[in-house]
Formats: C-alpha cells, sequence, structure tokens
C-alpha cells in the first residue's frame, strides 16, 4: 500500500529523531578520541549551527510538505559519520557558510527589494571560498539563480552581490598587508585556486573509507534527485524552486568531485549541505515498501561509514 505508514514516516515525522540524531552526533564525535579536544568542540559547535541553520531553512521555505525535522537529521548523521568534518577545520567552515548563504539567498524569492539579503547571502558565499575555491565560481551561479528561479535580481542587488563577495578577500589582504604578510597572500592565491590535472589515479588514491563515503552520500543524492524530479508537481512553486537549486547544485559538486579529488574533504562537505534537503524530502514524502528497504539499507550504510571513517583511520 503506497499510503501506509511505513517506519520511514514513523521516523520522519518523530519530534524524537532530531534529539535521537543530536545525542548520536555527540557521541560519534567523542568515541573514537575518547575525549573532546578543544578543535573538536569547536567542529560540534559548528556542526550543531549548521543543524539550526538547516532547521530554519526547511521552516521558513516550508522545503517539505509535512512537519518533519528530517533535513537537520540527514545533515547530522552524515556529517557525525565524516571523520574531517568534526574538528575545526576548512570542511567543517565551508559547510556552514554554505548553509548560511543558501538560508540568506532563498529570502530573495520574488522580493524587490532583496539587496541586504543577496549581499549577505554573498558575503558568506565569499568567506566560504577563502577555505573551499568552488565556492567562489558560484557566484556566477548566483546571479542564475536569482533571475531564474528567485526573480529577484536588481541593479543595486546585482553589485551588492559583488560587493559581498569581494569584501572578505579586501578584509584578508588588508590584514596580510599590516601583518607584513604579502608573501603569504600571494602564495596562498596561487595555490588556492588551482586548477589540478584530471586523473583518475587521483580518485584510485583516495583512502577506501573515503570512495565508501563518497559512494553512499553520491547514491542518496541521485536516487533523492530523480525522485523529486518526478514528483515536483506535487510542491508549489515556490518550493520547486528551491529545490531546483539544491539540485543543480548536488549534480555540480557531483561533478567537481570527480574532476578535483584533491579537494574531496571540502567538496563532500559542500555536497552534504547541499543534497540533504534532497534527501530528507526523498524520505519523508515516500510511503512505498521499496523506500522503506531503502532507507534500511541508508542506516546499515551510514553505520559502515561512520565504522570505516571513525574506527579504521
Amino acid at each position: 500500500m503506497i499510503g501506509k505508514n511505513r517506519f520511514q514516516n514513523k521516523v520522519a515525522e518523530s519530534l524524537a529523531t532530531l534529539p535521537v540524531c543530536a545525542v548520536l552526533a555527540t557521541i560519534l564525535w567523542w568515541w573514537p578520541q575518547q575525549s573532546f579536544a578543544t578543535s573538536n568542540i569547536i567542529g560540534w559547535v559548528l556542526c550543531a549551527l549548521t543543524t539550526y541553520i538547516c532547521l530554519e531553512t526547511n521552516g521558513v521555505q516550508q522545503i517539505i510538505r509535512i512537519r518533519t525535522r528530517m533535513m537537520a537529521c540527514v545533515w547530522l548523521v552524515l556529517a557525525s559519520c565524516l571523520a574531517f568534518m568534526h574538528p575545526l577545520d576548512t570542511p567543517a567552515i565551508s559547510a556552514v557558510c554554505m548553509a548560511l548563504s543558501y538560508y540568506l539567498l532563498f529570502r530573495c524569492y520574488q522580493l524587490y527589494d532583496s539587496v541586504a539579503w543577496i549581499f549577505h547571502s554573498f558575503l558568506f558565499l565569499g568567506i566560504g571560498s577563502l577555505f573551499s575555491a568552488i565556492m567562489l565560481p558560484m557566484g556566477l551561479l548566483y546571479y542564475i539563480y536569482l533571475i531564474g528561479f528567485l526573480r529577484s535580481l536588481t541593479w543595486r542587488g546585482f553589485w551588492a552581490g559583488i560587493v559581498g563577495l569581494v569584501l572578505p578577500y579586501l578584509g584578508w589582504a588588508a590584514w596580510c598587508f599590516l601583518m607584513d604578510k604579502t608573501d603569504s597572500m600571494l602564495d596562498f592565491i596561487t595555490s588556492h585556486f588551482v586548477w589540478h590535472p584530471i586523473s583518475w589515479k587521483a580518485i584510485a588514491s583516495l583512502p577506501f573509507s573515503w570512495m565508501v563515503s563518497m559512494g553512499v552520500v553520491i547514491l542518496l543524492s541521485l536516487v533523492s534527485v530523480f525522485h523529486y524530479l518526478q514528483t515536483k508537481y506535487n510542491d508549489k512553486i515556490r518550493v520547486r524552486m528551491v529545490l531546483y537549486i539544491y539540485t543543480i547544485q548536488t549534480i555540480l559538486l557531483i561533478i567537481y568531485l570527480f574532476l578535483q579529488p584533491q579537494e574531496f574533504q571540502n567538496t563532500m562537505a559542500l555536497l552534504v549541505v547541499s543534497a540533504c534537503p534532497l534527501i530528507a524530502h526523498f524520505f519523508s514524502l515516500t510511503r512505498s515498501w521499496l523506500s522503506n528497504a531503502f532507507f534500511f539499507l541508508t542506516l546499515l550504510l551510514c553505520g559502515a561509514m561512520a565504522y570505516l571513517n571513525l574506527w579504521t583511520t
């Protein structure tokens, strides 16, 4: 029966799911080291902040038609299974900047006076690009989204986006100049914004745990994208526009992951942030026996990810 309330639906609709995921994530943060280092505590705080942003994004945009916290739960589970998301490092910072940028960008939907929202969305995109280079060219995509999906780009908004994107670099350059570190600034630019030659050997050289994690996240992402494209007519126009943006971002990040595996950690962090709304949409709104079986398979795959990333490395 398609309409049967199966296990996956009970999990998606339960108020206890988010607290359980939060406790599980905290245990996974602590267990491998049997202690909390300062770096891991700050990383845990950044993960919690990203979780809250996911909650707010779903609440404001009403991405999922039912009352659920699944979007935040998917982020928590996937992030806690990836060891490189735990410490205070570029993946954790990139993820929270990406989530904030999405939240602010979606607030522009059909809003004529959206200059402030555009500026702050591009500002966090620029901050994140200091840690993950792929976020900088996303600025061009954001303009396409503002024109084609959100329908809110004005001349003032165009310049607000440029100022927001460039401002972090101006601040960073000023700090390097005051600290007499102009050489390190040039070294950073030449090393950070470099396109590595495409090589399948680079993918094959990734640790086995990373390759398994990549496979699991990509599988969940593509299944969820396919489901959304098949059922998009059930959502409101506003929600469709938001999920179209998430879909495009997810597909492009998967492609970038294969083209530049050297940027695996940062790209995976951005991919999880971009794909978690689609994954949550899939598990929350499907009720077939096949999707329920896939939900159990997903739990097993996440358990395998946690084991490989946290206990065997």
